[in-house]
């Protein structure tokens, strides 16, 4: 029996994608080359480069099992692999045991059904790579056919690099920068991504300290998983009550004495942090809030939830920095003084959502499914929610600054970017319509009995 491989592998100096069926070797043209223009041209840190590549090579690994259909342009095609990151895939292989005179037919990979948001992603990060690879490859490409129908025809290919490749009219179109397919936006209106507030209080009582910790960070600050895991001693003033979260990638925010975090990361412990394996992997996106070179303290929901972090503080007792192999200054570590993972805080909170789950069915439907990221949804949740309420208490000049501070709390350069995160649970919106469906009608009323009176002053 030959053996199979699927493989992508990602490190700080280059990438590659394979896959080996039937001693029939098939690699994915072009990664390595789209790769270094993420992270030399785009200047993408490691974390998210890894993201766009995994999306890319599921979408590689898709083609290999699917034939391009009679009459089917890339445009259909795409839309077809779309339809099936909502369903969910396989990619099974058969294979000949001699021993036993029968075919065996097993799973060699499994996609499990995405939500849109994820789909929406995904297509994006397959665009890019196809856009960027028509800006420097002028040849006429062709969709690979059906690998695993023909790889037993085809083994004078063993070992050669071939694999996904751009049709002509695949260039045209996605030369263009708008997507050759519609964005998939999901009908439902709210905070379908947002972790109810109800229930934070609840989830903060049911996680340990360092979980504890982190989910004040994420839920009432909107610190994105990877800023809050880049926590480290020096972002804590116990005197001010003061957090900040600093990019370890950058100098361009002047963290501990003023010095960037970069230089200092390399001067005082000598981690370089583009290349560490250990620290590399987290990235950070952009600073919250926002703000230019000097450090700013992260914004609190509520001042309770500033002193309950604090509290929690000295609750949780990470091995001393001191004792740490290698040394690093990072908070939030195992036992053993490794960094802790974003998956491993992604495990921890789900534990917590089943906890949650089994102790309020009616939220059930609502914490179906959420990741950590629905921590920094129900921020944004929870500010749109105030604005809705100081409107229907005839405090609209208030209201009209809550998303700016929004934008500025959660890091946002552009409006567009915080709409993904102000949305308002149904029965507020609900409330809010029937608030301004009441106004309305008090207009009409006021409007209706002033056309009475001029018309009955014009008849006098």
């Amino acid at each position: 029996m030959n053996e199979e491989v699927i493989m992508l592998v990602v490190t700080n100096k280059y990438a590659y994608a394979m896959i080996v069926v039937d001693n029939i070797t098939t690699e994915l043209f072009g990664l390595n080359k789209y790769y270094n223009y993420l992270k030399k041209v785009k200047r993408n840190k490691l974390y998210t480069i890894k993201n766009k590549l995994d999306s890319l090579y599921h979408f590689w690994l898709w083609t290999l099992c699917n034939e391009v259909e009679e009459d089917e342009d890339i445009q259909l095609y795409f839309a077809r692999y779309l339809l099936a990151l909502e369903s969910g895939f396989q990619i099974r292989h058969t294979v000949h045991i001699d021993e036993l005179n029968e075919d065996i037919t097993y799973i060699l990979y499994e996609s499990k059904p995405k939500q849109s948001s994820t789909i929406e992603k995904e297509k994006r990060a397959v665009e890019s790579f196809f856009k960027y690879m028509n800006t420097f490859k002028l040849e006429d490409y062709n969709l690979e056919k059906n690998f695993l129908a023909y790889n037993k025809q085809a083994i004078y290919n063993k070992g050669s690099s071939y694999g996904l490749k751009m049709s002509k009219y695949m260039q045209n179109v996605l030369l263009d920068s708008e997507s050759i397919l519609p964005s998939r936006g999901n009908p439902v209106k709210g905070d379908i991504k947002a972790f109810p507030f109800q229930l934070f209080d609840e989830l903060l009582e049911v996680a340990d300290p360092r979980e504890k910790l982190i989910y004040l960070l994420c839920g009432a600050c909107s610190a994105r998983i990877s800023q809050a895991l880049n926590l480290t001693f020096y972002d804590l003033d116990y005197s001010s009550k003061n957090v900040c979260l600093i990019d370890p990638f950058s100098n361009e925010q002047l963290g501990f004495h003023g010095v960037g975090r970069k230089k200092f990361l390399a001067e005082e412990y000598d981690i370089k942090i583009d290349f560490d394996k250990e620290h590399n992997k987290f990235g950070f996106k952009y600073p919250i809030p926002t703000h230019y070179k000097e450090s700013a303290s992260i914004v609190w929901l509520n001042e309770n939830y500033k002193i309950l972090f604090f509290n929690t503080l000295a609750e949780y007792n990470p091995i001393p920095e001191s004792l740490r192999k290698p040394r690093h200054p990072f908070f939030f570590v195992r036992s053993t003084g490794k960094r802790m993972t974003t998956d491993e805080v992604y495990k921890k909170f789900k534990k917590h959502l089943k906890i949650l789950q089994e102790k309020h069915p009616k939220f059930k439907y609502k914490l179906e499914g959420l990741g950590i990221h629905s921590l920094r949804h129900m921020f944004g949740s929870v500010m749109a929610t105030l604005e809705a309420k100081l409107i229907m208490n005839g405090e609209s000049e208030k209201a009209y600054e809550i998303r700016w501070f929004t934008s500025n709390a959660m890091g946002h350069k552009n409006e567009s970017s915080t709409d993904v995160y102000f949305n308002r649970p149904w029965d507020i919106e609900i409330e809010l319509g029937k608030y301004f469906q009441a106004m309305i009608d008090q207009q009409i009323v006021v409007n209706n009995n002033t056309n009475r009176r001029l018309k009955n002053a014009e008849k006098r």
